[in-house]
């Protein structure tokens, strides 16, 4: 292109001379200038194909990044519904056996106390999501990768609720979950209440210190556990479905973004 230019410039400048508008020193100083301006010109072609190459790059890692996003993303979805019916599950089961405490309380059975009890505390609610992306993205200092204001604010604002739910899971549900199993270690036959709940299945009988499990029903002290218990797993449910929406709302983002 440059060299095409130059025959443009020779031209007009041999033209110029024959008819006689240019002296030599002058030619000389329109060629001087003219090559100037043909390298300043070469120049900015030169940062422009430069700045093509490297935005075609940069739009291509961001591709990249979306679509390994998105896939993380749907699998954290999966794993919060996990979560969502785990946590649901444990919930109903305290909430059922709370109805249960307390003087003048109805009648439970030992086996239908043991159900309800193993099944409210038996698993540990813990959100495990996918992060392998993410970090990557966080570590590498790419964030700024991504063009849409509204993506980089999403992924700020689930950073933030993470640390809430990881609270709740770690400090508050784990807490209020082996005050429970601390008292039952205290109060309760646990041998018995497994016997008299799933039978021989362990292979032991029921032992010979308790009758009976259910008098730990009229303690004020497993009903405030019970209801801590039932309060902050309520509240943590609040929590992964405020999780989900913002995972589809990210989920929406990126789709909106990948070509």
């Amino acid at each position: 292109m440059l060299k095409f230019f130059r025959k443009i410039r020779q031209k007009v400048l041999n033209e110029k001379i024959l008819t006689g508008r240019l002296d030599g020193f002058t030619k000389y100083l329109v060629y001087a200038i003219g090559e100037i301006i043909l390298v300043v010109i070469g120049i900015l072609i030169a940062l422009q194909i430069n700045n093509w190459n490297e935005q075609r790059k940069q739009n291509k890692l961001e591709q990249d990044y979306l679509i390994a996003l998105k896939k993380e993303f749907e699998n954290n979805v999966k794993e919060v519904d996990r979560v969502i019916n785990l946590n649901q599950k444990l919930l109903d089961n305290a909430s059922k056996l709370a109805k249960y405490t307390g003087p003048g309380a109805p009648k439970i059975t030992e086996e239908e106390f043991g159900k309800l009890f193993f099944n409210a505390i038996n698993s540990e609610v813990q959100y495990r999501p996918g992060t392998g992306v993410v970090n990557e993205i966080i570590n590498s200092g790419k964030l700024n990768i991504f063009q849409n204001k509204d993506l980089k604010n999403a992924l700020a604002a689930l950073d933030g609720l993470m640390l809430k739910i990881r609270f709740q899971e770690d400090h508050e549900l784990s807490s209020t979950r082996f005050d429970i199993i601390y008292q039952a270690k205290e109060s309760l036959g646990l041998r018995r209440m497994a016997y008299d709940t799933y039978g021989e299945n362990f292979g032991l009988d029921k032992g010979r210190f308790l009758d009976s499990n259910l008098a730990i029903l009229n303690s004020i002290k497993f009903d405030n556990n019970l209801m801590g218990f039932i309060f902050t797993s309520g509240y943590l449910s609040q929590r992964y479905d405020e999780l989900k929406n913002q995972l589809l709302k990210i989920i929406d983002i990126i789709d909106e973004q990948i070509e």
